[in-house]
């Protein structure tokens, strides 16, 4: 029986040769891409729904998976929980972020503007956050530090500053307790009107600032930033 050509034979180890491999990269944007929908899906159920009324089961259902590929992302409820809230805290972050093309009254306003729209979208995860977050997941009293942090961060940024004085950044801290405090009552107690609530969030930033560089002068000489 005549040889097969070497050609022949060329294109059979081709054929009989080990499979391509999917490239390790891609496998990890496919799996931070479920992890986010997941995280999406997560917002959406504590946006409606109690820590307690929800389970693990049913997480998997409405994210169409099993339970134990949800387990391959988190390790249970709590772990999902923690994380939905990280998410929610890393999405308020980036919609609050200074605007440097507009004059620092206009950051502020449109900063402030955004937190509320979130708000009043989010308001039962912002809650869950701020009032029984820490309770289910002693976790989330560092996920809040974290977030007070960069927020802090955007105000120095803005002023032109990264190591503040003392009193500015108590000050700064206050305004944030302040818009925290505000936040919830409004979440409770609607009646108030986004554009009053900023308007008054804008106020107590001022009136905070003002009193801060009368305070300590050589604070006003490392800023240039004005809130009015």
């Amino acid at each position: 029986m005549p040889a097969a050509p070497s050609g022949t034979r060329r294109s059979v180890r081709r054929a009989n040769g080990p499979k391509p491999v999917v490239p390790e990269r891609r496998v990890r944007l496919e799996l931070d891409k479920r992890r986010a929908q997941l995280l999406e899906l997560g917002i959406e159920l504590f946006s409606k729904h109690a820590y307690e009324d929800i389970s693990i089961d049913d997480v998997a259902e409405m994210a169409g998976i099993s339970k134990g590929l949800l387990y391959h992302y988190f390790s249970g409820k709590r772990e999902f929980y923690v994380e939905t809230l990280r998410a929610a805290s890393r999405r308020l972050q980036l919609l609050t972020i200074p605007d440097p093309a507009l004059p620092p009254a206009a950051q502020l306003r449109a900063a402030i503007d955004a937190h509320l729209r979130y708000i009043q979208e989010h308001g039962a995860v912002y809650n869950a956050v701020y009032r029984s977050g820490v309770s289910i997941a002693p976790e989330v009293s560092e996920l809040l530090e974290e977030h007070r942090d960069v927020i802090m961060r955007y105000f120095l940024q803005t002023m032109g500053t990264l190591k503040p004085r003392p009193l500015l950044r108590t000050a700064i801290r206050a305004w944030i307790a302040m818009v925290e405090g505000a936040s919830l009552d409004w979440i409770a107690n609607p009646a108030v009107t986004r554009d009053e609530l900023r308007e008054l969030l804008v106020v107590g930033y001022a009136a905070l600032l003002a009193k801060t560089m009368e305070l300590d002068p050589k604070a006003a000489a490392a800023v240039r930033v004005s809130a009015g």
